[in-house]
């Protein structure tokens, strides 16, 4: 094998790494906001349900 083929195949597999690292670190922060918000919406309907 050439050294310019495994240089490609060792730069794809970091980079396939790195894209998937930012893809779970986004997938965690919109969690993160929807269980907030599903709070707040728990939170309004018991306003209103005692209102």
């Amino acid at each position: 094998m050439s050294t310019y083929l495994i240089a490609f195949y060792a730069i794809a597999w970091v980079g396939l790494f790195a894209y998937l690292a930012v893809v779970m670190f986004r997938i965690r922060g919109v969690r993160t906001e929807l269980a907030a918000v599903e709070e707040l919406v728990r939170e309004h309907q018991q306003s209103q349900s005692d209102a």
